[in-house]
C-alpha cells in the first residue's frame, strides 16, 4: 500500500497512541523495515526445519535420534528470531533496535511521523488535545463593568424616564433624587414631566444618591439620612469613593451612596397667597383655586369610573415620585368626572399639572385630572358621575396628550388602579 506524500507532522511532538488492534491493521499494511523481513525470515526457516524434520521422523529407523536433531533446530531458530526482536544483535552490520519504528518515505529529509489516526466514539471523531487549534475571532467580547463615576445625559427626543433609567441599569428614582434642581417644579416637588429634550441629567453609577458633602457630615449622619450602613458607603461604595480610613472627602466633594433613598413629596394645590398692594392687603386664590365653595354639593358613591375612553397607561405608571396614572388618550377626547362631586379647582397649575380639574367628592375622596386642553367646567359646580368635564391635551409638563388622572383620599395618595374597574 502506497502512503499518500502527506505534511506530516515533526517527530518532536508527542505521537498519537493507537490501540492494539488499529496498529496491527496499520503495520500489515506498510512496507516492511529490514528488522522486520529479517525476523519474517528466520519464522518462515524455522518452518520449513520443522516440515524436514517430520519427514526425517518418518523415513529413518532411529527415531529417537531424528527427533532430538529436529527440536534441537527448532530451539536455535526461535532463540535467535527472539534476540533479534528484543535487540542486541546485528544483521549485515547494522545494529537492529528492539522497537522499530514504523516510518513513511519521506519527501525531504524532515524526520516524521505517520499521520495520527483519529479514534471513534458514539460516531464522532477524537483528537488529540494537541490537535485542537484555538481559532481567531475578530470581535473581542468586553465584560459589561459598573462605571467609574456620574456621568451627565442629554435627554433626546423620545426618551422617558424609564428608557433612560433602563440603559444604564439604575432605578427611575435614582435619576429624580440626582437632578433636584433640573426637575423640581414650582412648588419644589419632583416632576419627570420635566425630562425634556435637551435636558441635562446627572447619572451615578450604581442605583442610589449622589450626596454632596456638608459642614459636618459624618459617615454616619449621611448613611442615617439616606437609610443605609455605613458599609454600603465604605465597602460597596468603595470603588467610586475611595475613602482612607473612614476620612470624607472634602466640603464640597461627592459621595455615592449605594441604596441611597430620598423621601418624595406629594403634588399639592397651589396655596393662597398673600398680596399687598401698599396701604392694604388681601388674601387672594391661587389660579384656579375656588376662593369658597358653599354645601350642599353632591355626595360621591365611592364607586369610581374610567375618567376616559382609553383604558390604558400610556406615561408613567403610579410610584411615590408620580402619584397617578398617565392614561391614554388623543388630543380633545373627553374627560369624565369617574364620582359625583362638586368642583374646587378649576383652571391653570403652577406646579406643572397645567390647565387641572378637581372634583371633590364630599365622603373624604377627591379626584384629579391634569394637562387639560379644555376645561368644561367652573367652580362649586356639581357634577354628576360620567359628565364630561374636560378635554384631554397636554398643557403644564407635559410630553405628549395624556390624562394624568389621581384619587387622593383624606391626604393619602392610593394607586388609582386600585379603586378604577377592571379595563
Amino acid at each position: 500500500m502506497d502512503i499518500p506524500d502527506l505534511k506530516l507532522r515533526h517527530a518532536a511532538r508527542r505521537p498519537f497512541v493507537l490501540p492494539v488492534e488499529s496498529e496491527a491493521r496499520h503495520r500489515a499494511a506498510l512496507p516492511k523495515a529490514p528488522g522486520e523481513q529479517v525476523v519474517q525470515g528466520i519464522a518462515g526457516l524455522a518452518a520449513f526445519f520443522s516440515r524436514v524434520a517430520l519427514y526425517v521422523t518418518a523415513d529413518l529407523s532411529r527415531t529417537s535420534f531424528a527427533r532430538l536433531v529436529s527440536h534441537t533446530a527448532i530451539l536455535v531458530v526461535v532463540a535467535g528470531a527472539t534476540a533479534l526482536s528484543t535487540g542486541g544483535l546485528s544483521v549485515g552490520g547494522a545494529d537492529l533496535p528492539g522497537a522499530v519504528t514504523l516510518r513513511a518515505s519521506p519527501s525531504s529529509s524532515e524526520d516524521v511521523r505517520l499521520p495520527d489516526f483519529p479514534l471513534y466514539a458514539g460516531g464522532l471523531p477524537l483528537y488529540q488535545q494537541t490537535d485542537i487549534v484555538r481559532q481567531a475571532d475578530p470581535f473581542t467580547t468586553i465584560p459589561d463593568r459598573p462605571r467609574r463615576g456620574v456621568i451627565e445625559y442629554t435627554v433626546q427626543t423620545g426618551d422617558t424616564l424609564f428608557g433612560i433609567a433602563n440603559r444604564f441599569g439604575i432605578s427611575p428614582e435614582s435619576i429624580l433624587w440626582n437632578n433636584e434642581a433640573t426637575l423640581k417644579n414650582e412648588a419644589g416637588n419632583l416632576d419627570p414631566h420635566k425630562i425634556l429634550p435637551g435636558t441635562v441629567l446627572l447619572i451615578p453609577p450604581v442605583g442610589g444618591v449622589i450626596h454632596v458633602i456638608q459642614d459636618g457630615d459624618t459617615l454616619e449622619s449621611i448613611a442615617a439620612q439616606y437609610k443605609v450602613a455605613v458599609d454600603a458607603i465604605v465597602v460597596d461604595g468603595a470603588q467610586w469613593n475611595n475613602l482612607l480610613e473612614g476620612r470624607l472627602p472634602a466640603v464640597g466633594g461627592t459621595l455615592i451612596v449605594p441604596g441611597g433613598q430620598k423621601e418624595f413629596k406629594g403634588w399639592e394645590l397651589p396655596k393662597a397667597v398673600v398680596r399687598s398692594n401698599g396701604n392694604a392687603g388681601g388674601v387672594v386664590p391661587a389660579l384656579g383655586q375656588c376662593a369658597s365653595v358653599t354645601g350642599g354639593g353632591l355626595v360621591g358613591s365611592n364607586t369610581f369610573a374610567w375618567p376616559v375612553n382609553s383604558h390604558w397607561v400610556s406615561g408613567y405608571p403610579f410610584s411615590a415620585w408620580h402619584p397617578g396614572l398617565d392614561l391614554a388618550g388623543r388630543l380633545g377626547d373627553p374627560v369624565f368626572a369617574a364620582d359625583s362631586g362638586f368642583v374646587v379647582y378649576a383652571g391653570w397649575s403652577n406646579v406643572g399639572y397645567g390647565n387641572l380639574i378637581v372634583v371633590d367628592h364630599a365622603n373624604g375622596w377627591q379626584t384629579w385630572y391634569a394637562h387639560l386642553s379644555q376645561i368644561y367646567v367652573t367652580c362649586g359646580q356639581n357634577v354628576f358621575q360620567g359628565t364630561t368635564i374636560g378635554a384631554v391635551g397636554s398643557t403644564g409638563n407635559s410630553s405628549g396628550p395624556h390624562l394624568h388622572f389621581e384619587t387622593r383620599f383624606q391626604g393619602d395618595l392610593p394607586n388609582p388602579f386600585n379603586v378604577l374597574p377592571p379595563p
